[in-house]
């Protein structure tokens, strides 16, 4: 057998034979296996716990805010009350004045 025809017969058909094996070997290997877990609830309840948490510290920074706002609008009625009771004092008797300063809240 000469180079030429090894070149035209053998060559060709070992090709096929080769590439027919790879294609058997690829298609029958064992294909790995899926493996499907369950649903996990606990992430979906750990979302819910954070979102209620964060709806509780809005509620309770409002609650502040209210609290705080009716804490700086009774210092300042206060104030006002003592300020107009202040500029009252040279009309009063001296008996007043000793009970109206004893009466001051600071």
């Amino acid at each position: 057998m000469n180079k030429q025809q090894f070149l035209t017969l053998v060559l060709p058909w070992l090709l096929v034979v080769l590439l027919t094996s790879i294609l058997v070997i690829i298609t029958f290997q064992p294909k790995p296996e899926i493996t499907v877990l369950p649903p996990d609830n606990r992430i979906d309840s750990l979302h819910h716990i954070v979102d209620s948490l964060d709806k509780q510290v809005i509620k309770l920074r409002h609650d502040y805010d209210s609290a705080q706002e009716n804490v700086r609008t009774e210092i300042e009625y206060i104030r006002i009350k003592n300020a107009k009771d202040i500029t009252n004092i040279p009309n009063l008797t001296t008996a007043q004045r000793d009970s109206m300063w004893a009466t001051f809240k600071p």
